[in-house]
C-alpha cells in the first residue's frame, strides 16, 4: 500500500510512503505522482505511461465532456492543485481513470492538451471549473 507522507495519518496500514514531490517509482511499468492539492498527500498513479488513476485530483466532466477539478472538493489548497496537474503535464497518459466522474481515453498529446487548457481554467479568476 502506498500513500504520500503527507496522508499517512490516514492509512497508518501502508507500506511504502511517497515522500515530497518527486514522483516514485513503484515497480518499473507504475510511477506514483504526488498531486498535492484535494489533500496534502494526493497523488495519482501512472500504468505503463497511458492509465492514470487520478484519484479525486482529476477527473473526466460528463456534462463538459472534457478533464475538470473538484473545487468545492478541494480539502488542501486550490492553488497546490493547480500546481500539481500543472506538473502532471509532464506525463503523457491516454487513459483518465478518476475516483469520481467517467474513464476517457484519447491520444496522450489529446489528453495534455486538454489539461494546460484545464489549468489555465483554474488559474482564472475564481477558478470556477464545472462538475
Amino acid at each position: 500500500m502506498w500513500v504520500h507522507e503527507a496522508d499517512a495519518g490516514a492509512a497508518p496500514f501502508a507500506t511504502h510512503l511517497i515522500r515530497g514531490l518527486d514522483p516514485a517509482l513503484v515497480r518499473p511499468d507504475l510511477v506514483a505522482i504526488p498531486l498535492p492539492g484535494h489533500t496534502r498527500g494526493s497523488a495519482a498513479f501512472l500504468l505503463e505511461s497511458r492509465f492514470l488513476f487520478s484519484g479525486d485530483s482529476l477527473y473526466w466532466s460528463r456534462r463538459q465532456q472534457d478533464l475538470g477539478a473538484f473545487r468545492d472538493a478541494c480539502w488542501y489548497s486550490w492553488a497546490a492543485q493547480t500546481d500539481s496537474l500543472e506538473r502532471l503535464a509532464a506525463h503523457p497518459f491516454e487513459w483518465v481513470l478518476a475516483g469520481h466522474g467517467d474513464r476517457h481515453q484519447a491520444s496522450a498529446a489529446e489528453m495534455e492538451r486538454r489539461l494546460r487548457a484545464l489549468v489555465e481554467r483554474m488559474r482564472e479568476a475564481g477558478g470556477n471549473v464545472d462538475w
